[in-house]
């Protein structure tokens, strides 16, 4: 790796937290959110994927462009705009869309397409945004309808409004796809064949313990950010020898989130100051310029710093970072 910085994929630890998820809890299908370039670990994990997951979900045409470079054939369902300018790119994306309200159906169907697109019904009982009416089902349902083809529901459901959500969805018969549970709960609800994964299969799990407090969290990090040391200073503090080891992964670099250890040697060492280029970070004797610096890994979780589930540690990830696989080498700069 000619770079100083970069991040590694671990794509076994992905693999451990698929198949964790799928021995606790069980499922006729399994859907994983690879928005925004696999939350920027890079769309080329799908290659390893194999059948462990059954759909992918995005919500942006160009991820879902991205997925069909690597995979022409895996199913992905696109929560996205849909506008009459991009319907055909849709179909011929092979994307299962997800449709929010009657008139957006209506749109399509006076496209008079004539080839096969299969869409989900997003239903929300509270009539916040989503199919609210069982009305709107019922005149799909009356359509000529040959290539429009209802393939499932998605929904977002508490105790509450879940009678009301039974009633709007009553007069339809079949679908694949009842996507009613999600990251958030996994308990199964009653109806629901699928549930919606993102974050714990990337290994990011909600945190709500005080910094470095031990607790067990079953997801692995699946990637590591490296860098390596490329300067010591003896630094003379009350004549006593500090040693400070010089990295340089900064605030331009995506250092935003405050790390305060980086793992080096088999070592946690205090990172002292945040630079734009740089970080100080006191260490000892033994180490030596050009080791490798781990500035966040399964040694050293990033979940760690934060205080309540989230996805924007992946700031850390610089857009211009390549990401190593197995048998790959993706330059980010050139991809998204």
């Amino acid at each position: 790796m000619k770079k100083i910085n970069y991040i590694k994929i671990n794509t076994k630890n992905m693999l451990a937290n698929i198949e964790y998820i799928k021995t606790y809890h069980h499922y006729s299908y399994y859907i994983l959110d690879v928005s925004n370039n696999a939350f920027s670990h890079g769309m080329y994990l799908i290659k390893y994927l194999h059948e462990l997951i059954d759909y992918l979900y995005v919500n942006t045409f160009l991820d879902l462009q991205l997925i069909r470079k690597y995979d022409p054939n895996i199913p992905v369902i696109y929560n996205g705009e849909i506008t009459e300018d991009n319907v055909f790119d849709l179909i011929i994306h092979n994307a299962i869309i997800v449709v929010y309200d009657i008139d957006t159906l209506k749109m399509i169907h006076s496209l008079n397409i004539k080839d096969s697109l299969n869409f989900i019904f997003y239903v929300d009982p509270t009539g916040y945004y989503g199919i609210s009416s069982k009305q709107d089902i019922l005149d799909y349902l009356n359509w000529d309808h040959k290539y429009l083809n209802l393939f499932g529901i998605m929904a977002y459901l508490d105790e509450k409004n879940y009678d009301d959500f039974k009633y709007i969805i009553r007069p339809i018969q079949n679908g694949q796809l009842m996507i009613l549970n999600h990251e958030e709960d996994k308990r199964k609800i009653q109806g629901s064949n699928a549930i919606l994964l993102d974050s714990s299969i990337y290994g990011i799990k909600e945190n709500k313990k005080k910094l470095f407090q031990k607790f067990e969290n079953p997801f692995k990090q699946i990637f590591t950010l490296y860098s390596k040391v490329i300067s010591i200073k003896e630094v003379n503090h009350n004549k006593k020898i500090k040693y400070m080891a010089i990295i340089p992964f900064g605030i331009n670099h995506g250092m935003n989130v405050a790390i305060k250890y980086v793992y080096i040697n088999a070592k946690l060492y205090p990172v002292v100051k945040i630079l734009n280029e740089f970080i100080y970070v006191e260490v000892d004797s033994l180490i030596k310029k050009n080791m490798q610096v781990e500035i966040t890994s399964i040694n050293n979780p990033i979940d760690n710093y934060l205080s309540s589930q989230t996805l924007n540690y992946f700031s850390m990830f610089s857009s211009n970072m390549p990401i190593v696989f197995d048998d790959y080498i993706l330059e980010k700069a050139s991809m998204y």
